[in-house]
């Protein structure tokens, strides 16, 4: 591994959030039709995340049985992937320095503006 991405943003950073590498999207209708099916996703994701980073062979198992990627190589990649849940407050608070960051560097990068407060979906 050449550079350690998350170790680069804890560096170049002041936040005391990870970088943000992935994200769910969903369209507020759904969430306002099916709160108790979005809540209940939200809970079995985060209880994913948990699986996978305190049994990274068995999930790694399973990446390979569902066509995901070899065992081996999920298993090797788990610990370097910074596998989490940022939710609510504290993933609004974790993505605006990022999409700061973004922007400054290149406005189109997120669509020419700041998200509005909006785009986040705060419970």
């Amino acid at each position: 591994m050449a550079l350690d991405l998350t170790e680069e943003w804890d560096d170049a950073s002041d936040e005391d959030y990870p970088l943000p590498m992935g994200g769910l999207i969903v369209r507020k209708a759904f969430v306002e039709e099916h709160p108790e099916a979005f809540a209940a996703f939200m809970e079995d994701y985060k209880t994913s995340a948990e699986f996978v980073n305190n049994n990274p062979e068995e999930a790694a198992a399973l990446m390979e049985t569902y066509g995901i990627m070899d065992a081996a190589v999920a298993e090797a990649a788990i610990p370097n992937c910074n596998i989490v849940l940022i939710d609510g407050e504290d993933m609004k608070d974790a993505l605006i320095p990022f999409y700061e960051i973004l922007f400054a560097a290149n406005p189109a990068a997120i669509g020419g503006a700041m998200p509005a407060d909006d785009f986040y979906y705060i419970p």
